[in-house]
This record gives structure tokens, C-alpha cells and sequence, in this order.
């Protein structure tokens, strides 16, 4: 997801090169056009040959080793590992080597590789027998992206801090590493820190952190100001634009058209996208692929949502940077009655929960064990988390989510409608604000009289929820939350709302009271 301006082998402006210094400008002119063309795998060739039989020194391998790692990172992943590979082959250096491997396992990280684990202890070894900050940098790197798939964004959080950006040494990697961070902190919901991180970055103007940006203001609400930016950016022509920026600019540009009602415009943008079926190339497509499963109009809806769920168990990376699509998700898949993609969704964005606990992920936790469930509670309890956060667009649809619960009081189901309407229009979504105004109106013209007894909030044991009950269980028979959420692969939070929602359904305050109402159940 980043990019960098290629000036490692440029000639200095004195005039005076050495024939390391042209040879090498040589090289990455040659490079740059392969790669142009097309021609990826042949331009990490020229460059991985010249790194193996150089004999100019370490600072002319580390400036052909930057440039290297700069096209990786404007390949797709099939190109980029099939290229690494090969130079894998050649008689390295024991430092490039390290270096190279590192690059494969942060790929494979990125993907969801099934060998990633594997890759990053090679590569460790390799580091560890005769590294470079090189490869120390890129193993961060690699160790970093391992954790954001597993959700893990504290743990990606603590390796990127080790990495300094802004030394010399690093100057190649420097947007690799602002990005990874930029997008840690998009997933802790620091959407402030994330703007001022791309304002302030000196290579502010790479097509990756734009991306990043356009993210942001997706998630911010900012709908109107990220699809300018987004078309802007890909209507450039720079040749520094990357398959995977570019897909994230037309998932970015297929969000707002939907949000705004225009949804032929979206379809248009995102169809080509969903023509690649490839693993692991199709990754890059992640983030457009969330944005299509809300359309119905496609022509397998359903295909498209089991290829997103199968690729998000591999990473969750793609969930990080916007709140809203774990439960868009889950919405999709109750919609199209798959409950076992609804399942899985929702256990995915508790899994990131449980290792980011943070107010947004147990909001969106709560949202999509609310939307599998039909639970108003949950959704109740997403809403008043969200509204701490700076998440409009979650929280927007999170308020629509509980108007249209069926469980939900009336009154309470056309306040929410009435606010999600409102907030809709504040971010420039008119397409969701008409669906929520019509949400509104239907409700609103309800007869208003007494609810009958059995539309009454059912009291007791009865008016549990299933995973209300499971915890109710573990908890009466003497497990502590901590355990519970271990045992149901939810997080501690999670636990913890549905006990709430359990003591009030019951009427009691305490877990003695719990283990006595329980026992009544099971006489």
C-alpha cells in the first residue's frame, strides 16, 4: 500500500558520478521501463542479477536491494513472490538474501499466506546469521503485517515503533513503514493522528498514503472531500500508481456513489473488480469487494460474499482502516440467509475485538452480534459506544441497523431512523439518508396505541438470545467472564454487555442471583 519516488540512483546535482553510481542509474532507468511494460518480473530480475554478481560494495547493493523492494511493492502479489523467488535462486550475499526473504514473508503476510509463519522464522534466521538494517527493517515489517492479519493492531503498533522512518538509511522504505503505521492507526479509530501522520510525511504527495487518506475520510464521514480525492488521484496517470492503490481508489470511489443513490455509477467503477478471482492476487480487490456485497444487482451476490469471507479469515487486514465493513458483512449475509457467513464474520470482527480493545471494535463487535442475532441490545449498546468515536458512517448505520430491528420498541425504532436520516445528510450520503427517511416514515405512520402482551419486551429466561444463554450458562456454573470469552472465542467486552442485558431480562443485580434463576430452569 505505498509507493516511493525513485530517486536512490539519481546522479548528483555536482555532475561528478562514479561508474558504480551510472551503472546503477543504468539499471534502474532499465528497471523502471520493464516495469512500465509490464514486464515486473523481468525488472526484479535485472536488478536481483546485478545485486548477485556486484562487486561495488554494500551501499551499492543496499540502493539496488531499496530499489527492488520499491517495485514489490507495485506488483501484485503473484508477480512480486514469483520474481523474489527466482532471485532467491541466485548466489547471493548472506545479508541480501535476508533481505529478500524478509520481502517474500511480508508479502505472504499481507495475503494471508498459509506459510507465513514459516517464511518469517526463515527469514529471522537468515537476519540473525548475517543480517543488515535492511533486512531487520523489512523482518519488521513482515512481523508487522502478520499481526494487522491477525487483527492484532497493538502488536503491529509495538514493532513499527521500532522503525525510524525518517533515517537515511531507511529513506526506501520510509513509505512502507509510514503506511503500515498510518493504518495501525486507522484501526485503533485515531482518525486525528492518522490525518496529521499524512499531512506531515515529506513524501506526502505518493499515490499510497493518498489512498490511506481517501480510507480515513471514508470512515470519518467525509464522503464528499475522499471520492474527489480518489478520482483526482487515479485520473493522474502516475506511474507510480500500484495495482493495490489503485484498487483501493475505485473501492473508495464505489462507497460514496452507492452512499449517494447513484448506484449505476458504482456498479460501472466496480465490475472489472470483480473479475479477479485469483488468490492472492484478488486480495488487493478486498476492500472492493465489501463495498459490492450491498449491492444486490450483481449477478452472484452470493459467490462474491463467500470469496470475501474465505479471504478474511486469512487476514482481516482489509476490516482495519473502515469500521463499517465487518458489519456491512454480517448485514449482507442475514440478508441473503447464510448464517454461517454471518457467523463467521461476526466471530472475525470479535477476534480483532478481543486483540484490539478499543471502544470501536467492541462498537462493532456488539453491531454484529446484534445483526446475526436480532438483537436490539447488542445494537443499543454498538450505538452508545460509536457515539465516542469519530466513525459518523458507522454509527449512522448502526442507528438504521436498530430502526429496523424488529425487537425494537417502536418509539425508540423511529428515533433511531429519524437520527440516522440526519447524520446521513451531515456526511453527504443522500442515497442512505433517503432509505433511512423512508425507514422513518413507515414507522412514524404506525398507529400509536398500547403494545398487546405479546409485543410487550418478554422478561425471564425466555427472552434471552442464544449466545445470551451460552454465557449464562458458563457464568451460573461458575466461569468468570475472562474465561467465557475465551471458551466462546468473543471477546471480554462482549461478555460483559451480554451480562448486563442478562441481569436486566431477569430483573436481578448479582451473579448469586444468576446461579439461583439459573437453577430454577433446569428443576
Amino acid at each position: 500500500m505505498s509507493e516511493s519516488p525513485f530517486n536512490a540512483g539519481t546522479l548528483p546535482a555536482d555532475g561528478f558520478t562514479t561508474d558504480a553510481e551510472q551503472r546503477r542509474h543504468r539499471l534502474f532507468a532499465t528497471a523502471d521501463q520493464l516495469r512500465l511494460a509490464g514486464r515486473g518480473m523481468e525488472a526484479l530480475h535485472v536488478l536481483a542479477a546485478e545485486i548477485a554478481t556486484s562487486r561495488d560494495g554494500e551501499r551499492h547493493r543496499a540502493h539496488l536491494l531499496g530499489r527492488l523492494a520499491q517495485i514489490v511493492a507495485l506488483e501484485q502479489p503473484t508477480i512480486a513472490l514469483a520474481g523474489l523467488r527466482e532471485a532467491l535462486n541466485l548466489r547471493l550475499d548472506a545479508g541480501s538474501r535476508g533481505t529478500l526473504l524478509a520481502l517474500v514473508a511480508t508479502i505472504a503476510a499481507r495475503t494471508g499466506h498459509p506459510d507465513t509463519d514459516a517464511l518469517l522464522r526463515d527469514a529471522g534466521t537468515a537476519h540473525a546469521a548475517s543480517g543488515t538494517q535492511a533486512s531487520a527493517r523489512h523482518l519488521a515489517l513482515g512481523r508487522a503485517a502478520r499481526s494487522l492479519a491477525h487483527g492484532d493492531l497493538p502488536g503491529a503498533q509495538a514493532v513499527l515503533a521500532a522503525l525510524d522512518p525518517d533515517s537515511w538509511a531507511a529513506r526506501a522504505d520510509a513509505p512502507s513503514i509510514r503506511a503500515e503505521r498510518i493504518l495501525v492507526q486507522l484501526g485503533l479509530g485515531r482518525h486525528q493522528d492518522a490525518q496529521a501522520a499524512t499531512r506531515q510525511a515529506p513524501d506526502v504527495s505518493l499515490t499510497g498514503l493518498t489512498a490511506l487518506d481517501c480510507l480515513r475520510m471514508v470512515a470519518v464521514g467525509e464522503l464528499p472531500e475522499a471520492a474527489a480525492l480518489a478520482v483526482t488521484t487515479l485520473s493522474s496517470g502516475s506511474a507510480d500508481l500500484s495495482r493495490e492503490v489503485r484498487a483501493l481508489l475505485v473501492a473508495v470511489i464505489g462507497e460514496v456513489r452507492y452512499r449517494r443513490g447513484e448506484h449505476d455509477d458504482a456498479r460501472a467503477i466496480l465490475r472489472a473488480s470483480l473479475a479477479e478471482d485469483r488468490w492472492p492476487d484478488r486480495t488487493m480487490w478486498t476492500f472492493a469487494f465489501c463495498v459490492a456485497v450491498r449491492d444486490s444487482a450483481f449477478s452472484e451476490p452470493a459467490g462474491l460474499l463467500t470469496t470475501v469471507v474465505a479471504d478474511l479469515h486469512r487476514s482481516v487486514r482489509s476490516l482495519l482502516p473502515v469500521p463499517h465493513f465487518g458489519p456491512r458483512l454480517v448485514r449482507a449475509a442475514v440478508a441473503a440467509g447464510d448464517v454461517r457467513a454471518a457467523r463467521r464474520v461476526t466471530e472475525l470482527v470479535e477476534l480483532v475485538s478481543t486483540r484490539t480493545p478499543v471502544p470501536l471494535w467492541h462498537a462493532l463487535a456488539d453491531q454484529s452480534r446484534g445483526l446475526r442475532d436480532g438483537d436490539p441490545d447488542a445494537l443499543r449498546s454498538a450505538v452508545d459506544q460509536l457515539r465516542t468515536t469519530a466513525a459518523r458512517p458507522a454509527l449512522a448505520d448502526a442507528l438504521l441497523d436498530l430502526a429496523n430491528n424488529p425487537r425494537a420498541r417502536t418509539g425508540e425504532a423511529r428515533d433511531a431512523a429519524h437520527e440516522a436520516a440526519a447524520l446521513y445528510a451531515r456526511i453527504g450520503a443522500p442515497g442512505d439518508q433517503a432509505i433511512a427517511d423512508r425507514r422513518y416514515a413507515d414507522l412514524a405512520a404506525r398507529p400509536q396505541r398500547r403494545p398487546s402482551i405479546d409485543e410487550q419486551p418478554s422478561q425471564g429466561i425466555g427472552a434471552l438470545t442464544p449466545a445470551e444463554e451460552r454465557v449464562a450458562e458458563m457464568l451460573a456454573s461458575g466461569a468468570t467472564k475472562k474465561e467465557a470469552a475465551r471458551s466462546l472465542f468473543v471477546s471480554f467486552h462482549t461478555v460483559d454487555t451480554q451480562l448486563r442485558s442478562i441481569y436486566h431480562k431477569l430483573g436481578i443485580h448479582n451473579r448469586m442471583q444468576l446461579v439461583r434463576a439459573w437453577e430454577r430452569t433446569r428443576r
